[in-house]
């Protein structure tokens, strides 16, 4: 494997996890709870602590695209401070 797709991989799978921790840290404001937001943010995180996790365990190549979105969800996850329900309500 080359060079840069070993980056690539490497990139991914670190934007996946940290994606995953800062959607695990998010604190829920008890104002307002809502099951079905606190299920949707623990679901989305579970499932990119398990791609992340299985991008760099099995050394799955990746390609720039996929490596391009990843980056750009974490970027999101992180700019809406772990609160992906505000990204949804802003798509509507």
């Amino acid at each position: 494997m080359s060079g840069a797709m070993t980056l690539l991989v490497y990139i991914t799978g670190i934007a996946h996890l940290l994606s995953a921790f800062r959607l695990a840290c998010y604190r829920r404001d008890e104002a307002r709870r809502c099951w079905r937001d606190g299920l949707l943010i623990s679901l989305c995180g579970s499932l990119f602590c398990l791609a992340g996790m299985d991008v760099l365990l099995t050394f799955t190549p990746v390609s720039p695209w996929h490596a391009g979105i990843s980056v750009l969800a974490c970027a999101l996850i992180f700019r809406s401070g772990g609160n992906i329900m505000v990204l949804w309500y802003a798509l509507k």
